[in-house]
């Protein structure tokens, strides 16, 4: 991922590690890939001490690209996988803008923030 806001879509911010929270204090997982953008929801998310546990989209590409980039999440096979992880606290999600309210409330009937 780019660190240069001109590259827009790709551009994945890293910044510095503050950890707010201890090592499994907070568990996430992340539903959709569709836009650059989740790369940098993710970084300040473990940046902040959140454990990036699991990834699903459906096109494998696109998660295989994001395993790479975060060594040990756990591509999952459904969307629902991601959703009825007990241990998950929070849903992040870069999908095609028309998803994302249903998605958010889907994640929300799970009791996860988003």
């Amino acid at each position: 991922m780019s660190t240069q806001k001109s590259d827009g879509m790709n551009y994945a911010p890293k910044g510095a590690v503050k950890a707010v929270c201890g090592p499994g204090e907070f568990r996430f997982g992340a539903i959709g890939l569709d836009h650059g953008h989740i790369y940098g929801q993710c970084n300040g998310l473990v940046e902040a001490g959140g454990e990036l546990v699991s990834v699903y989209d459906p096109d494998l590409a696109k998660v295989a690209k994001f395993c790479d980039t975060y060594p040990g999440v756990k591509p999952a096979r459904s969307e629902a996988e991601v959703l009825e992880d007990p241990a998950l606290k929070l849903i992040t999600s870069a999908c095609v803008p028309c998803e994302r309210g249903p998605l958010g409330l889907r994640v929300m009937d799970h009791g996860k923030d988003y």
